[in-house]
């Protein structure tokens, strides 16, 4: 599953509404204005985006995998961006 980009409905904080999300263990904005880790069709194994997306850190959940479990599959990333997002993880988080 690691790697794996999947379409959940995330709840709000507040959990009165949701609202359709691709995640890969992490929330993606298609804001690039966001600060992040930009992920594009060139990181991708397989699948696709619609836009170019951004992994947005400060926002890192925890998500049950009952959202995840029957979600619409997006795509998967290749290894070597896999290792770029958790390198630069590391860094942003001072792991």
């Amino acid at each position: 599953m690691v790697g794996s980009i999947f379409f959940i409905h995330m709840p709000y904080s507040d959990f009165t509404k949701s609202k359709g999300r691709p995640v890969l263990v992490l929330p993606l904005t298609s804001n690039l204005k966001r600060e992040g880790i930009v992920i594009t069709s060139t990181d991708l194994k397989d699948g696709s985006l619609k836009k170019d997306s951004v992994v947005i850190v400060p926002k890192l959940t925890a998500v049950d995998s009952n959202l995840i479990m029957g979600s619409k599959f997006i795509a998967s990333l290749k290894d070597e961006s896999i290792q770029k997002i958790k390198k630069e993880l590391c860094l942003q988080l001072d792991c």
